[in-house]
């Protein structure tokens, strides 16, 4: 801290750093200060959940509704019942299921079982079970 004169020059209130002597404590004010918190900032984090909700809520409902389409168009195609049935199957209903987690706010856990329907769908359409 620099004074000159005798007067503090970087506090506006010319205590030279010291603390004010407001009769409070430095735990108290602490406290106080902690408890003002930033404004906005738990609108903020609601909008932030309800965004992720929403977004994990369509990508799970993306993931069951491709697979729904791709076991229907090997089915118009001719192809043969197989391997390919169960594993798009399975990702419609971990994509199904992603989407009731995401409605929840279970996000993570949605995230993680829509990624796994995706994963089986794109099993299941490997050249391996044409």
């Amino acid at each position: 801290m620099t004074t000159h004169g005798g007067n503090a020059a970087n506090r506006p209130d010319g205590s030279g750093g010291q603390p004010l002597s407001s009769g409070a404590s430095a735990d108290e004010l602490r406290a106080e200060f902690q408890a003002q918190g930033r404004p906005g900032l738990e609108e903020e984090r609601r909008r932030d959940a309800r965004q992720a909700r929403g977004l994990y809520t369509a990508f799970a409902g993306l993931v069951a509704v491709v697979c729904l389409v791709l076991i229907a168009v090997r089915l118009v195609q001719g192809d043969a019942l197989g391997v390919w049935v169960a594993t798009y199957a399975m990702g419609v209903a971990l994509g199904g299921w992603g989407f009731v987690l995401a409605r929840i706010g279970h996000t993570r856990w949605a995230m993680m079982v829509a990624c796994i329907g995706a994963a089986l769908a794109g099993v299941g359409d490997s050249p391996a079970f044409r």
